[in-house]
């Protein structure tokens, strides 16, 4: 998967990333309204950015831009990052107003760690409109990336949605098989290519 290398330092005031489109559930069926992603990076952070034209459905614990726990029970945008040299792997949540969560795993659905540690350094934005048009972007420390996944050239990486809920859609820009949605299924996550 491409991710953008910039020079100069990305911010979220004029944030126009590349986006790229995920139109198909699970189960290969065309979505109504697609969602919309983008990766890029700068010097010091990964950007992960998220966006539909479609109301979300928030949890109604998650405050703006904070840590808060169970996302996936909503509507979320999903990163995943693979170790480029173990099974290890981190799930970063994102939802539509900017509240986001992380865990790291040491191989599929086991975690690293039970107790919940926000990475230190994480920034969350987000913008909506009256029309229910909705984007999000975090910014994830490079230096807790590399340093944790040895984040780089050969890392893999997917990009997932959960959309609709109550009645939710899951949407995975990497092939992921099964009959049951499962994001955790590292294997077939997308290999970084790493551009300018």
């Amino acid at each position: 998967m491409r991710i953008d290398q910039q020079r100069e330092q990305l911010c979220w005031e004029g944030h126009d990333p590349k986006w790229s489109m995920v139109d198909r559930d699970w189960h290969g069926q065309s979505v109504a309204v697609p969602a919309t992603f983008a990766l890029g990076m700068d010097r010091t952070h990964l950007w992960f950015s998220a966006a539909r034209e479609k109301c979300a459905l928030i949890s109604p614990d998650a405050e703006p831009c904070e840590f808060a726990e169970a996302l996936w029970r909503y509507d979320v945008a999903e990163l995943f990052i693979k170790d480029a040299h173990s099974d290890r792997y981190l799930e970063f949540n994102l939802a539509p107003n900017g509240a986001w969560w992380s865990a790291e795993f040491v191989g599929p659905r086991v975690r690293a760690c039970t107790e919940d540690i926000p990475i230190v350094g994480v920034k969350t934005y987000s913008k909506t409109s009256a029309d229910g048009y909705w984007q999000a972007a975090a910014s994830i420390p490079l230096s807790f990336l590399k340093s944790d996944f040895s984040f780089g050239q050969g890392s893999r990486v997917n990009v997932t949605f959960i959309v609709d809920s109550p009645e939710q859609k899951f949407l995975s820009i990497a092939a992921l098989p099964g009959a049951k949605p499962d994001f955790h299924q590292p294997e077939y996550f997308k290999e970084v290519e790493l551009i300018g």
